[in-house]
Order: structure tokens, then C-alpha cells, then sequence
């Protein structure tokens, strides 16, 4: 563990709450009791970041905003201390183009954030978009290959059901390429990005602007997107749900999942509890 601890970044599904869900009353509590000792907190997600994310704080019942967010995987970053959200290493319209071609006659949505949540382009109108839009509050369409395309964006998300996962990662996986990278965010859900990029970019920049050492944050997540996170903090916390590649890199594995409050249990069993 580390000694100083500034600030701690924590992904949103799987981490802090199940997709959708509330955050559990150990974690609110544990929350709150970080705050309370000065120690700086955000959350790292692959939502492009805008008023919608950063009310999450208000919406989960905290006392507090946000100290700071990421958002995209590492191509959205905020903080308190400086105005706006900054745009990280965007996926050129060209690739955006050629990744369409082959994996729009799949059986998939695909979604482009062209404004975050306030104009999402879609291939499709399904169940779980409509459920997705519904809880994030976007404003979208349905869209064309040709309008998706158009311009630089952050990520394309590929939304999928469990029976057609061999057939697109199968696909995805015979599309290899310099211009871009492939990164499985969650179960059905896998994301294009620039190579390069992810939330360990963004949490790197985070510390150097607001001149916070590295090895005083602690970073929490789950999934295969939250691996250059997790091996950048300070401190590196898999929760018990987790993959096994991101439990890998982990300085430690949380003793609860995210269903059983695994990350206020984690905190208050070994940072609250020791200082």
C-alpha cells in the first residue's frame, strides 16, 4: 500500500456499481470518508465526459462533485482546476471509415459519440440502446455508414448479444492495424480506439497538470480497459469480478465483488481502517 495517497480514480461498471445500478451504502460511506480527509476522488469511464457524467456525483446521493473524470478510455479528460473537457488522441475519420465497412453487415449496433451525450449517432434502434440512451440521457439518431464516418471522433462502440460474440471478436480480430485498437469494454460490448491510447494516458496527464506524483493515486477497475490504469497508479486495485488480465497487473485483488460492496469493503478493510 501506498504511503500517500492524493487522489483515487475508480471506474463506473463493474467497479463502483453494477452497470445501471446505485452505488452500494459501504462505497457511498467509504466515499465520503475520503472526501472528508482531503483525499481527491473521479471516476475513469468510457463515457465521453459531459455535465450528464460529471452529475453523477449528485445522482449517487454524494455530498460532493467530482473532483475530477475520464471518460472515453483516456480520450476525455476534466478536472476542477482547469475549464473544459480536453479531447485526447482522436480516432482519424479515415479509419473511422474503413472500421464501419467491415463490421457494419454484422448483426451489432454501432455507436459514435459526435457531441457526447448530446448527439449520439446509431446504426440501429434496439432494446439495449434505448436502454442505455434512456439511463445516460442522450439525444441521438439513427444514423448512416456514410454520416458515422464523417468526422474524428473518440471511440466506436460495438454493441453486441452473447450468441454473435465468436462472430464479431472473430471479425475484429481479422482487422488488425497500426491506425487503431480493439479493447473489450464490457460483456457485448467492444470499443475501437487510436493505438496508444487508454485511461492510463489520460490519468498520466491528470497528475502532471495538477503536479500530483503518480505514486500517490490510487486507481480501482475491473475490465480489460482498465489494465493501463491499474499498472499506472501508485496503487492498483482489481475488483473480485474482474478479468484475469487486469487481476494480473493489480497490486491487489479486492476479497468482494462489485455486487457485495467490494469497493467500500476494500477500502475500509485497508485504507480507512490503517490511517
Amino acid at each position: 500500500m501506498i504511503e500517500t495517497i492524493t487522489a483515487v480514480v475508480a471506474d463506473v461498471d463493474g467497479t463502483l456499481n453494477r452497470k445501471g445500478g446505485d452505488l452500494g451504502p459501504r462505497t457511498i460511506a467509504a466515499l465520503e470518508e475520503l472526501h472528508g480527509r482531503g483525499i481527491l476522488f473521479g471516476t475513469a469511464s468510457g463515457r465521453p465526459l459531459d455535465h450528464r457524467t460529471l452529475d453523477n456525483a449528485q445522482l449517487w446521493g454524494l455530498s460532493f462533485p467530482f473532483d475530477m473524470a475520464i471518460g472515453m478510455n483516456g480520450g476525455d479528460l476534466w478536472d476542477a482546476n482547469h475549464e473544459g473537457v480536453e479531447h485526447i488522441m482522436l480516432l482519424e475519420a479515415s479509419y473511422v471509415q474503413e472500421i464501419l465497412a467491415f463490421m457494419w453487415p454484422l448483426d451489432c449496433n454501432i455507436v459514435v459519440y459526435e457531441d457526447a451525450y448530446d448527439h449520439v449517432l446509431v446504426k440501429r434502434d434496439d432494446a439495449r440502446w434505448r436502454w442505455i440512451a434512456q439511463r445516460t440521457r442522450a439525444d441521438w439518431e439513427c444514423s448512416t455508414i456514410e454520416e458515422m464516418g464523417a468526422k474524428d471522433t473518440g471511440k466506436i462502440e460495438i454493441q453486441y448479444e452473447p450468441e454473435c460474440g465468436d462472430e464479431v471478436m472473430a471479425v475484429v480480430e481479422a482487422h488488425p492495424s497500426p491506425h487503431w485498437s480493439a479493447v473489450r469494454t464490457s460483456p457485448g460490448t467492444v470499443e475501437f480506439m487510436r493505438p496508444g491510447l487508454d485511461k492510463g494516458v489520460a490519468l498520466r496527464r491528470y497528475a502532471e497538470r495538477n503536479g500530483i506524483p503518480l505514486g500517490q493515486i490510487m486507481a480501482v477497475g475491473d475490465m480489460d480497459n482498465d489494465i493501463a490504469m491499474i499498472a499506472t497508479a501508485g496503487w492498483g486495485v482489481c475488483m473480485a469480478n474482474g478479468c484475469d488480465e487486469a487481476k494480473a497487473v493489480a497490486d491487489a485483488v479486492t476479497e468482494y465483488d462489485v455486487d457485495n460492496d467490494g469497493f467500500g469493503r476494500y477500502f475500509e478493510d485497508h485504507v480507512l481502517s490503517q490511517r
